[in-house]
């Protein structure tokens, strides 16, 4: 028996207990809360104790890694996020978490194709009544409905790839659109931006930090062979990166709600996966061995610096709705002072994220760099050509994403309080902030097993030359090195600053104030003033939809300005394909309240083609 499941068989437990005790709503929290908490750090000890033992690092406990860790986050929490805050329906809440966690390490841990399909079906139905938690929202209804039918379409591109043989390449095609809805790849995505606004901030963070790269773990897994077409993986898995990079990151910096900025960022973030995995499918087909070590070992490490970053990241900006009661970030600012453990979090969070030196989500990007940096040197034109995009791309990703990033915490924590909201908004209880801090302490601790990391891909599972596996730990080495030490001077600067100010005191002055006498929060940047140059530079992608009420007179009693933005995959594509499926259905309506007769002779003439099918292929 798999050891690492019986994790999942606790979580199930915990459900069905929460389930049973939804009428006293503190036993059910108990129960749900003290189950999920305990088998995930369980969990957590098991798999570092394989990893010890030196059988911890097969690819499906690397995907399982990132469930335990935010499952153990989430649980803790949730209490504070749902006190005065639908803890009337916790007890459900604890139930549909529970089984989704449980469903999500059963993916991870599925020995074969039914098992998975299985776990998988659980894992989308659990989490659709999550993201309805808030039922009496019909913008949370509208998003579940979005993300049950993209769900129920993944789900049926995977029954075609598991259970009718097919070729590889059509193995991968199947697979990289039935898994592709759960990753978020371009036009699949459609689910993410709804569904993470709607659903409570520690399921959004399981969902985004965990779940959806779970489709790699599925696409890998079944989706592409050993001795399958790696240069045909290659090039759709880095065509759709950068894509994915590019747009998702645009997008996110066009948003002013908090945790649609965050969903579009998950799916910038996936494209950087892609774009890594696509080039170490790329250096195993040219034999470019720095190329493909570079390119899967950067994966593998960007993506559990994504689980921590921007799971941290949903946590506080659950902290931020639970003191303000808004995510609108044209509504919130001044909130540092107000909420100092929290926004020290949110922003430390942010630029690890962005991929900034001296984190740790620099040095698993540093890897990335480095092959593309690589296929530049393969020799192979068309390779050169795609490499030289994937550097391109990700220097833009990398330089919006640091904006975006900027605009959200500027917004949301400096300056002055824009809404009555943002100024009376206290810090949330520790239990709430310290779930932050810890996943952040822990990507920083990360920076210390990169190395160890490479060193130990580049020699077990790929068998690089001594040669390559010299080079690349010591190159990563060199690079941590420096971020840790960087690190380490910032933070004793930090401190010896915080204790001179304690001991002298600190002086606080106005600023120039350019004629002001009383500045206040309207002269400040909002979130969309802050973002409007490079909304307008990309409006022909973004297609922003404004209203616009300009001042008249020498002393206009109103002026407005108002901004949406549409995603042109939802208006441009999938609402016509639903408009011809809603046609098509209107018009084959009759079949189901049809004649008896009619439906008996269907079921002859279907039985009567098995029947021949079968004989002609015994003959």
């Amino acid at each position: 028996m798999n050891i690492l499941l019986l994790p999942a068989a606790v979580m199930a437990a915990g459900a069905l207990a929460a389930f049973l005790l939804r009428r006293k709503v503190p036993a059910a929290t108990a129960a749900g809360c003290g189950t999920l908490c305990g088998s995930s750090a369980a969990g957590l000890i098991m798999l570092g104790c394989q990893g010890i033992a030196g059988t911890g690092f097969a690819m499906h406990n690397l995907f399982l890694l990132p469930v335990l860790l935010l499952a153990l986050t989430a649980g803790i929490h949730s209490p504070g996020y749902l006190a005065g805050h639908g803890d009337e329906h916790s007890s459900s809440y604890w139930c549909f978490l529970n089984l989704t966690a449980a469903a999500m390490v059963w993916v991870t841990q599925s020995a074969n194709a039914l098992n998975f399909l299985l776990a998988w079906e659980i894992m989308g139905a659990a989490s659709f009544a999550l993201v309805i938690f808030d039922r009496h929202n019909r913008g949370a209804l509208r998003a579940g409905w979005i993300y049950i039918m993209a769900c129920h379409a993944g789900a049926a591109m995977l029954i075609l790839l598991f259970f009718f043989p097919h070729t590889p390449n059509w193995m991968f095609l199947l697979g990289l659109i039935g898994f592709g809805l759960k990753i978020g790849l371009p036009l699949l995505h459609i689910w993410l931006p709804e569904a993470h606004p709607a659903a409570p901030a520690p399921v959004s963070a399981l969902m985004s930090g965990a779940m959806i790269e779970l489709g790699f773990f599925g696409l890998f897994t079944y989706g592409t062979l050993p001795d399958g077409n790696h240069l045909f993986y290659g090039w759709i898995l880095t065509g759709a990166g950068l894509i994915a990079g590019a747009a998702g990151i645009i997008f996110a910096l066009a948003q002013s709600n908090l945790k649609r900025l965050l969903a579009y960022s998950s799916i910038e973030n996936m494209g950087i996966l892609s774009c890594a995995a696509g080039m170490g499918f790329l250096g195993a087909a040219c034999g470019n061995r720095v190329m493909m070590i570079a390119g899967f070992t950067g994966f593998g490490i960007h993506l559990l610096n994504h689980a921590m970053l921007k799971g941290g990241l949903f946590l506080a900006a659950g902290s931020v709705y639970k003191a303000t009661g808004t995510l609108d970030m044209d509504e919130t600012g001044g909130l540092l002072k107000r909420m100092p453990r929290t926004g020290t979090a949110f922003i430390l969070h942010a630029l690890a994220l962005c991929g900034l030196p001296p984190f740790a989500g620099f040095a698993g990007e540093f890897l990335i760099y480095l092959a593309a940096f690589a296929g530049l040197q393969s020799g192979q034109t068309a390779i050169i050509w795609l490499s030289g995009a994937v550097l391109v791309i990700l220097a833009l990703t990398g330089g919006l994403a640091a904006a975006a990033m900027a605009k959200s915490a500027g917004a949301v924590f400096c300056g002055e309080p824009r809404s009555e909201k943002a100024a009376n908004a206290e810090e949330v209880p520790l239990g709430m902030t310290m779930p932050v801090i810890v996943l952040f302490i822990l990507n920083c601790l990360f920076l210390f097993l990169i190395p160890a990391a490479v060193t130990y891909a580049s020699e077990t599972c790929f068998a690089a030359d001594a040669r390559t596996v010299k080079f690349l730990s010591g190159l990563t080495a060199a690079v941590s090195m420096i971020s840790l030490a960087a690190t380490v001077i910032t933070a004793a600067i930090f401190i010896i600053r915080c204790r001179i100010i304690s001991r002298c005191g600190e002086r606080i002055s106005p600023t120039w104030d350019c004629g002001f006498a009383r500045p206040d929060a309207k002269m400040e940047y909002t979130a969309t003033s802050f973002s409007q140059n490079p909304v307008d530079f990309f409006r022909l992608l973004i297609r922003p939809v404004r209203r616009i009420v300009p001042p008249s007179g020498i002393f206009s009693g109103k002026a407005e300005f108002s901004e949406s933005i549409n995603d042109p995959a939802t208006s441009g594509f999938w609402e016509k394909i639903f408009r011809f499926t809603g046609k098509v259905a209107d018009r084959i309506h009759f079949l189901q309240s049809g004649n008896l007769h009619f439906y008996l002779l269907v079921v002859v003439i279907t039985l009567a083609g098995m029947l021949i099918r079968v004989i002609m292929k015994g003959n």
